[in-house]
């Protein structure tokens, strides 16, 4: 498609030894005042999805739709390492979309969190274990409510370095190199639209766009004018996702002051939540465990990748066709 592309290089390597990287492609005008910009695996094993959308749209020639003085750009694998992995987390064990926040304030508290930390993050992966597991959670949820539950769950934590969701205690490599390319390759634009391609939440290959923001905020208003009814904000409860703090969208309104962003998350469902869980409960046993060189690694990979990846012919052509009728709302919403 012609595009410049520019690589990230990370500083880790992949399972083979290879090179990591984080690309931006980018497409359309150098000088574009409006930009479209899609990214993919932020939560590494969810770059499958993401990644594969974004070659779907450079095969089928989407590129060659852009009014003028518009780019689409695309940054593939924000998070190669977990990519690469196939983890969701980061070489730190981070949670990227829980890490961009201001690290030298205290860190957000999940209480919900901390009663359940020993039940989120079971000793062993034992039918025993995992069955006080589940019995531990689903005894919180009837007390607290199931949202409650949702909360402590995937809000994001910051005191287990070694559990799920563990957001970190200063900005990740990725989170400082999406910083970079949103600085370097997005800062003469005048408008914004930033969509981040996750998988995992909701109805099977239902897309669901998640605002951070209030829905009275003008980025709200925004994403209904130009999406309509699948459209929900974190805020209010609504969404299919919890609301968590230091999400990547965040981090466009920050680094590009006077620019008007309109950013969110675009969110496929998968799996049943309790699947997706268990998956997330195996991965993170398995990598205090020994990794790569435990006996189950096998397994358990392909369990992670199952939950946030359904390799089925419908469920592919689901997720492309609704990104695909975004982006063109979204070229649309650019002109207005």
């Amino acid at each position: 498609m012609g595009a410049r592309v520019n690589h990230h290089e990370h500083p880790l390597k992949g399972p083979e030894g290879e090179t990591l990287a984080t690309d931006v492609a980018w497409m359309g005008p150098e000088d574009a005042t409006r930009i479209l910009a899609i990214g993919s695996g932020t939560h590494g094993v969810e770059g499958y999805c993401g990644s594969g959308v974004q070659t779907a749209l450079l095969s089928e020639g989407f590129a060659n739709q852009l009014p003028g003085s518009t780019a689409l750009v695309f940054v593939h694998a924000i998070n190669p390492y977990g990519f690469a992995w196939n983890r969701r987390v980061n070489e730190d064990n981070v949670d990227l979309n829980r890490n961009f926040i201001d690290h030298a304030k205290p860190h957000p508290q999940n209480p919900g969190y901390e009663e359940l930390a020993d039940a989120i993050n079971p000793r062993d992966l034992s039918p025993e274990a995992m069955a006080q597991s589940r019995e531990r959670m689903r005894a919180y949820a009837e007390k607290h409510g199931q949202r409650a539950m949702q909360h402590a769950l995937s809000a994001g934590q910051y005191t287990h370095a070694d559990g799920v969701q563990f957001g970190g205690r200063e900005p990740a490599w990725s989170n400082r190199t999406l910083r970079r390319i949103v600085r370097e390759e997005m800062g003469k634009a005048e408008h914004i639209i930033f969509v981040d391609i996750h998988t995992g939440l909701g109805e099977r290959g239902r897309g669901e766009m998640i605002c951070v923001e209030p829905e009275t905020s003008a980025a709200c208003e925004r994403m209904h004018r130009w999406w309509g009814d699948i459209v929900y904000s974190t805020v209010g409860g609504a969404s299919v996702s919890s609301d968590v703090p230091g999400s990547v969208p965040v981090c466009f309104a920050e680094e590009l002051k006077g620019c008007e962003i309109t950013a969110g998350g675009l969110e496929f469902g998968t799996v049943p939540i309790r699947e997706v869980t268990v998956a997330l409960q195996s991965d993170n046993w398995l990598h205090q465990n020994g990794g790569a060189a435990n006996p189950k690694a096998a397994e358990i990979g392909k369990l992670i990748r199952d939950a946030f990846y359904v390799d089925e012919p419908d469920w592919k052509e689901m997720v492309t066709a609704q990104t695909r009728d975004i982006c063109l709302a979204a070229l649309k919403g650019l002109q207005d």
